[in-house]
């Protein structure tokens, strides 16, 4: 009988034992009060992975330099790497209106297209904590990173990226995109529906710009934009969508349509995405700007269906 019972108070003991062991394991996956989440990628280099680091600082400026010391290394007894190639350099970091802006050298341009987005991905979701910084864009060299089309990616927030973290770059987003053109005679807006795939980390306001640019597909259907036309950033808060041009949305402006169907083909494509009820249009980051002399861009837009040509 004794001899069960001491059998009995062991397996007590070891069940405790591991029961207090796998409580110690979850307490080190919980986040610290005050700390910040840390994006490494694992082993693999095809996903993201976090670590937790309280910072000292307390100046915005100094807790991105600290941050980024911990970025660019991975904590002893991690099973990550670093999401930062050791063949890229940091050439410049600052701050202006709540965009953090890191430049790199010219070895960032070699990264492969999935190695890039997951590093892109690391670094704003690790920096947009900070409570002075909104938003990251990247430079390379003091010249905007581009997509593969040319175009500027421009600034990108932590929503950008909600669907990497944890589940990689093996599933893109599918959806149907409503696009306007203009008819034959330049005086109407009409539809375009375009059944598209993409990076789920790539804005979709962007891709829908990006998509006028290149222009319509549908016989009959004329481009309201400029072809050379870029894009120097796209970012929606509070249902607006902001999306800055260089000056050629002026400049290069398509003489044979009406003033406003350049202006309505941007406004009335983004305003059919959820989540975009206005569109504020700028110039080169300025929006005392009127199109064609008559269009003011000072205030955001919201979607006319006047302009639509009836079906």
């Amino acid at each position: 009988m004794m001899k069960r019972r001491n059998i009995f108070i062991i397996l007590l003991l070891l069940c405790m034992s591991l029961l207090v062991g796998l409580i110690g394991c979850d307490r080190k996956k919980e986040k610290p009060e005050g700390a910040y989440s840390v994006y490494y990628l694992k082993q693999s280099g095809t996903e993201l992975t976090q670590d937790f680091y309280v910072v000292q600082a307390e100046e915005p400026e100094n807790i991105v330099t600290e941050l980024w010391n911990q970025f660019i290394s991975v904590p002893e007894g991690e099973d990550n790497i670093s999401a930062f190639p050791p063949n890229i350099s940091l050439l410049g970091v600052k701050i202006e209106d709540r965009v953090l802006y890191f430049d790199f050298s010219k070895e960032y341009r070699e990264l492969e297209q999935e190695r890039e987005v997951l590093l892109r991905a690391a670094i704003v979701l690790t920096f947009t904590q900070i409570p002075d910084v909104d938003s990251v864009a990247i430079t390379i060299e003091n010249q905007p990173l581009t997509d593969s089309t040319g175009n500027p990616i421009g600034v990108q927030t932590s929503s950008n990226f909600v669907d990497i973290f944890g589940k990689g770059l093996n599933s893109a987003t599918r959806t149907t995109l409503t696009l306007y053109f203009s008819n034959e005679t330049g005086d109407k807006l009409v539809k375009e529906t375009r059944e598209v795939a993409f990076e789920s980390s790539y804005p979709v306001e962007q891709y829908v710009v990006n998509l006028l640019i290149e222009g319509p597909k549908e016989e009959g259907h004329k481009a309201t934009l400029p072809s050379n036309l870029k894009i120097l950033g796209v970012s929606v808060k509070d249902n607006i969508c902001y999306v800055n041009f260089d000056s050629s949305f002026v400049s290069n402006a398509l003489t044979d349509l009406k003033d406003y169907m350049s202006v309505y083909s941007v406004v009335n494509s983004l305003a059919e995405l959820t989540g975009v009820r206005k569109v504020q249009i700028s110039i080169d980051g300025a929006t005392n700007v009127k199109f064609k002399d008559n269009i003011s861009l000072a205030e955001p837009l919201d979607r006319n269906l006047d302009y639509v040509e009836e079906e």
